[in-house]
């Protein structure tokens, strides 16, 4: 899976906040252990992959450092396009904390989050400092950066305030704007949900062209869209997997006896990869991609 279907994921998750909030059911824990889990293992990789470049590209050899920079890209264009799942849990596990919904996600989530920083600031330094990187490349990752900057916080403004935004958003003043205008709307209807998928469509359009298609952890992030999938209660949906904030433009009281069965899990999970590649096969800029990455 590539790590732009990690970034569409979080418009799906923030499209489904209201009905989570409204069942006021917590996240089951045990996904909440494997996200981190498995978000330490994808981390560990990228400390990894990006240390051995570090220390390559200080070796001479101009025709070295072009071809060691062709092979680390697809790592550090993973590091900034996942990054916006990664603060989108985050504020969402602080709003439920607030709210007295769920405390163990929060800490599972924000660490995450910091580690997902960290490995950020490592890859923007390579960006700044790294020999051998060609201006095309620089300006393409930073081009990256700044679509997903400005999508987040897009995003996280449609989601309830919190005390400290500061934490996850990268430009508070835009965060702010977005969020003050969201006051005036209630974020419990269709036009919401509608608004994050328009984002979701955006961000495509604006990424689609400077993404190398190659996947840095395509298997870990197969398994981290999954165990966030998991963090969705199943009173969010109804008896046939329909999303409640998705219903008749406003929030539905779940029945007791709903139930998000593994079937619905991978259903959800299919769209947004089937999505992605409908949309890059539709555009003939975008190269193909290999059907094994998901």
């Amino acid at each position: 899976m590539h790590a732009i279907d990690l970034a569409e994921l979080a418009t799906t998750y923030v499209r489904l906040a209201p009905a989570q909030l409204s069942s006021r059911q917590a996240p089951n824990p045990k996904f909440a252990q494997e996200y981190w889990l498995t978000a330490r293992y994808r981390h560990e990789n990228w400390m990894h992959e990006l240390t051995r470049h570090r220390d390559a590209i200080q070796r001479p050899g101009t025709s070295r450092r072009v071809r060691l920079w062709q092979e680390i890209m697809p790592i550090m264009q993973e590091i900034l396009i996942s990054e916006t799942l990664a603060r989108t849990l985050a504020y969402q596990a602080t709003v439920l904390e607030e709210l007295n919904i769920c405390c163990e996600l929060s800490p599972v989530a924000n660490s995450t989050l910091a580690a997902h920083v960290e490995a950020r600031q490592r890859c923007l330094h390579l960006i700044v400092f790294g020999q051998g990187l060609s201006v095309e490349d620089a300006v393409k990752l930073n081009r990256i950066r700044r679509i997903l900057e400005q999508t987040t916080d897009q995003l996280l403004a449609i989601l309830l305030p919190i005390d400290n935004p500061g934490l996850y958003c990268f430009e508070f003043n835009r965060f702010h704007r977005m969020q003050s205008w969201m006051k005036n709307s209630d974020r419990n209807t269709t036009w919401t949900t509608l608004h994050a998928g328009l984002l979701s469509e955006s961000f495509w359009e604006k990424l689609h062209p400077e993404i190398d298609w190659r996947a840095g952890n395509a298997r870990l992030n197969h398994q981290l869209s999954r165990q966030v999938l998991g963090l969705i209660p199943a009173a969010s949906f109804d008896g046939h997997g329909v999303p409640y904030s998705c219903a008749m433009g406003r929030i539905t009281t779940p029945s007791p006896e709903a139930t998000l069965s593994g079937q619905v899990v991978g259903s959800l999970l299919g769209v947004n990869a089937e999505s992605s590649l409908q949309r890059m096969h539709g555009n003939a800029r975008a190269p193909h991609r290999r059907l094994d990455e998901f």
